[in-house]
């Protein structure tokens, strides 16, 4: 299994602002990625559009949560909560890396993180169990060849 480490050097106000502009720029050239250079104007397919739209709307949330004043905790943890939806430690604890915050301060954002989080439902009743967890590199590798193919059928 490979390891992988990675670094986040802090993200100013400013520098999050102008990611944001970028990564919606980018999203919007993204999206017209299929049509660029054809004689017909035709909407791009749904799994592209979707694959486009869920991918960097995500980017922009992890900005926006960045941006985000970190005090109160609670509210921050809340907010980072309800923007991304995701229930990993390992990427809230990145997003705190990323806002610059000091590690005394993370330790304690981590484990108000890991009480706020929404308690799954019980595998009693055989219904689903709901996930946070982030895809792995193997499925993210999955949808970028899928979309390459598609971008590739398209020219």
């Amino acid at each position: 299994m490979k390891t992988e480490l990675i670094f986040f050097l802090p993200i100013s106000m400013v520098g999050a602002e102008q990611l944001l502009l970028d990564t919606h720029s980018l999203k919007t050239v993204l999206l017209d990625l299929p049509s660029i250079g054809s004689q017909v104007v035709r909407k791009a397919p749904a799994s592209y559009t979707k694959i486009v739209v869920k991918g960097m709307t995500r980017a922009e949330m992890i900005l926006k949560v960045v941006m985000a004043p970190h005090e109160p905790s609670v509210v921050f943890v809340d907010n980072y909560i309800k923007l991304l939806a995701d229930g990993n430690p390992e990427t809230f604890q990145k997003t705190l890396d990323m806002k610059g915050l000091k590690r005394s301060e993370q330790s304690s954002m981590l484990e108000l993180f890991r009480q706020r989080l929404p308690t799954p439902p019980s595998g009693a009743d055989g219904g689903p169990s709901l996930s946070f967890s982030t895809p792995t590199p193997e499925q993210e590798n999955s949808r970028i060849r899928k979309l390459e193919k598609l971008i590739k059928k398209r020219l």
